[in-house]
C-alpha cells in the first residue's frame, strides 16, 4: 500500500506572543523568575545540608522537594527562554520526549515527596508519642 508516509521529526513551538517588541521583556521576566526559583531552591538545600539541627524528617523532605522543584523548572524554562531570543522555534522529537520524560519523573517525585511529608505531619499530630519510632532515620 502506497500513500503519504511523512515522517514527523520536529515540532514548531508556539510562543506566548508573536510581537517582536515583547520578546525581550518577556525573556527578562521569565529569566528573573527562573533565577529566583533556582537561588531559593539551592539556598534551601544548602541551609538544610549545612545546619545539623535541620536534619529532621520534615526538613530532609523539604530539601528533596526543593531539588525536585528545581528539576521541574530546569526541564522546561531554558528551552522557553531560547525561543524568546532566537527565531528557531523548532524542537526535535527526541528533545521533546526527553523534556517530557524528565518533567514527568520530576513531577512524580514531587508528588511522592508531598505524600511522605503529609504522612510525617499526620504521625506528628495524631501520634506524637510514637513519632520517633514511626519516623526513624531508617524509614526516611
Amino acid at each position: 500500500m502506497k500513500g503519504n508516509r511523512t515522517l514527523l521529526t520536529e515540532f514548531v513551538l508556539r510562543g506566548i506572543t508573536d510581537r517582536p517588541e515583547l520578546q525581550v521583556p518577556l525573556f527578562l521576566v521569565f529569566f528573573f523568575t527562573y533565577l529566583t526559583t533556582m537561588v531559593g531552591n539551592l539556598g534551601l538545600i544548602f541551609l538544610i545540608w549545612k545546619d545539623p539541627h535541620l536534619h529532621t524528617p520534615m526538613y530532609i523532605f523539604l530539601g528533596h522537594l526543593a531539588f525536585a522543584d528545581g528539576c521541574i523548572s530546569t526541564t522546561v524554562t531554558p528551552k522557553m527562554l531560547m525561543t524568546f531570543l532566537y527565531k528557531n522555534v523548532m524542537i526535535s522529537l527526541g528533545e521533546c520526549f526527553a523534556q517530557y520524560y524528565f518533567f514527568c519523573i520530576s513531577a512524580t517525585t514531587e508528588i511522592f515527596l508531598l505524600v511522605a511529608m503529609a504522612y510525617d505531619r499526620y504521625v506528628a499530630i495524631c501520634n506524637p508519642l510514637h513519632y520517633a519510632v514511626v519516623m526513624s532515620k531508617r524509614l526516611y
